[in-house]
């Protein structure tokens, strides 16, 4: 198996912290990323692996996010 670089956007300093994510965006990187590095479609993979994250919607966590969610203390999430 090759290893890959990280993306552009990765910033292991950042892992902490909410931030947006320019959904659109990223997923014109993804498939330059796939051309790029000829990666082929995971039909193709003889192996499976899975990787599932449940409610990872950070948009709801801070007041310029797009589905924020203020509360009755108007500090949502963040508190």
């Amino acid at each position: 198996m090759n290893s890959l670089p990280s993306p552009s956007f990765f910033d292991s300093e950042k892992v902490s912290q909410f931030w947006r994510v320019p959904y659109q965006k990223r997923a014109n990187e993804a498939k330059q990323w796939r051309e790029k590095y000829q990666i082929t479609s995971s039909v193709e993979d003889k192996t499976k692996i899975i990787l599932l994250l449940i409610d990872v919607q950070n948009t709801f966590c801070l007041p310029d996010f797009e589905l924020f969610v203020a509360g009755k203390s108007g500090n949502g999430a963040i508190e």
